[in-house]
């Protein structure tokens, strides 16, 4: 997918993953697609991960890969993102994750 491919699917309604070639990617992919959004301090594996403002109805932050056993989802760090503004999940909401390889990789 295209840089704008991916930046229509994170605005548009319902639940969107994809992976990017890098964690700069990821970012700038979500910076630009919900400028709107309030960037939380990374989340560090081990430590509660740091909540959203109250009242906050887009963010995002990046995470270390932390997906539930039988999730389908990759156990890869990514940017995880919401975007509550247009209402919640299934009622027109955007959330998803923008996953990215490991630095180790």
């Amino acid at each position: 997918m295209t840089d704008e491919e991916i930046i229509k699917c994170l605005q548009g309604p319902g639940k969107f993953d994809t992976k990017v070639q890098s964690e700069a990617d990821a970012l700038r992919i979500v910076r630009l697609a919900l400028p709107h959004a309030v960037e939380l301090p990374p989340a560090i594996a081990g430590k509660s991960y740091p909540a959203p403002p109250a009242g906050a109805k887009a963010w995002f932050q990046v995470h270390p890969p932390d997906a539930a056993s039988g999730s389908g989802l990759p156990n890869l760090p990514h940017v995880k993102y919401v975007d509550w503004t247009r209402g919640k999940r299934k009622k027109g909401g955007s959330w998803g994750h923008v996953f990215f390889p490991s630095e180790e990789e």
